[in-house]
C-alpha cells in the first residue's frame, strides 16, 4: 500500500497491517515480501544497528513492492527525523516522547522537511513560511508524509491529550516493553494495569481521530489490540515471524501423527 492510500484508509476509519523489520539486511529477501499481505513496515533503527545506507536500501526494496516504509529513529530529535526522510522513509516513528516541544519540532520537521532552524521554528510556531512558493513546495513535497508519535511511559500517558493537541500526527505508537516497565509491571502484557493503559490511549487518540499502533508479537496479543480498537496494526517482526514459522513447521513434522504415518507407509513401498 502506498503512503497516500495508507493515510486515506486510516483517516476514513479503516485498518492497516504491518510488521517490524528488525533483523533484515540488504535486498535479497525481496521475493519473500512480494506476495505478502503487508500494507506497511516499520524499519527498526532505534535498537537495531542500521546506518543511513542500510535504511535507504530497505526503503527502496519495500517501495518497489508498494509497501509503505516508516523509520523508527533513536530518540525525539528533529535532525534524526530529517535523516530518516532523506534516507527514503515514507514516514517516521519517534519513540518515547514526553515533551511537547520535542513533539512539535519532530512533527514540523516531518511535514516540512527539509526546512530547519529559524525557518522551521517560524512555521511551527507562527505558520509563517519564507514565501508562498516555499509553502506550496513543502506541502506538495511532503503531502504523503507519515508521522507517528511514541507513547511509552507513564508521564506520556498522563499527558497524552496535550501531546496529541500540540502538533499534527498520523498515529500513536505503543511500545509494550517500555510502557509496562514504566508503570511498574515489566513485560506483564496480560496485567489489568497494562490493558487499562491501552484502553486509555486508544480512547483518547480515537477521540481525535488518531489511530493507535501497538507492537505485539503474538496472534493472541495482536488480536487483543484489534479488539480494544487499534487500527494501525503492528504484528511481530521479521525475526519473530521466521522463528515462529521454523518452530511450527518442524514441530508439526516431528509430532503430527498423520504425517509420521504417511512417512512410515512411504518407506514400505517398493521402488
Amino acid at each position: 500500500m502506498k503512503p497516500l492510500e495508507l493515510k486515506s484508509k486510516l483517516q476514513s476509519g479503516g485498518k492497516v497491517y504491518g510488521t517490524m523489520i528488525w533483523a533484515l539486511e540488504g535486498t535479497r529477501w525481496s521475493s519473500s515480501f512480494s506476495k505478502s499481505d503487508l500494507d506497511y513496515v516499520v524499519i527498526e533503527a532505534e535498537h537495531a544497528p542500521r546506518d543511513r545506507a542500510q535504511i535507504s536500501q530497505l526503503c527502496q526494496m519495500f517501495k518497489s513492492l508498494d509497501i509503505t516504509t516508516i523509520i523508527r529513529v533513536t530518540n525525539p530529535d528533529p535532525v534524526l527525523v530529517g535523516m530518516a526522510i532523506d534516507a527514503g522513509g515514507d514516514g517516521v516513528l519517534v519513540p518515547y516522547t514526553e515533551n511537547i516541544e520535542d513533539v512539535k519540532k519532530c512533527s514540523a520537521r516531518a511535514y516540512y522537511n527539509p526546512l530547519k532552524g529559524t525557518y522551521l521554528e517560524k512555521v511551527m510556531n507562527e505558520k509563517i513560511f519564507p514565501s508562498e512558493k516555499t509553502k506550496e513546495y513543502l506541502n506538495k513535497r511532503n503531502k504523503n508524509r507519515i508521522f507517528v508519535l511514541g507513547i511509552e511511559s507513564e508521564p506520556a500517558l498522563e499527558n497524552l491529550e496535550d501531546l496529541i493537541l500540540s502538533a499534527p500526527m498520523d498515529g500513536i505508537f505503543v511500545g509494550p516493553n517500555d510502557l509496562t516497565t514504566s508503570i511498574g509491571i515489566p513485560d506483564e502484557l496480560n496485567h489489568k494495569k497494562y490493558i487499562d493503559a491501552l484502553k486509555k490511549i486508544i480512547k483518547i487518540s480515537e477521540k481525535h481521530h488518531i489511530p493507535v499502533m501497538i507492537h505485539h508479537a503474538t496472534i493472541e496479543l495482536s488480536s487483543l489490540s484489534i479488539e480494544l480498537g487499534s487500527r494501525f496494526i503492528l504484528h511481530g517482526s521479521d525475526s519473530s515471524l521466521l522463528t515462529n514459522a521454523i518452530h511450527q513447521d518442524f514441530s508439526r513434522l516431528k509430532n503430527d501423527k498423520k504425517i509420521m504415518n504417511q512417512a512410515n507407509e512411504a518407506t514400505k513401498k517398493p521402488y
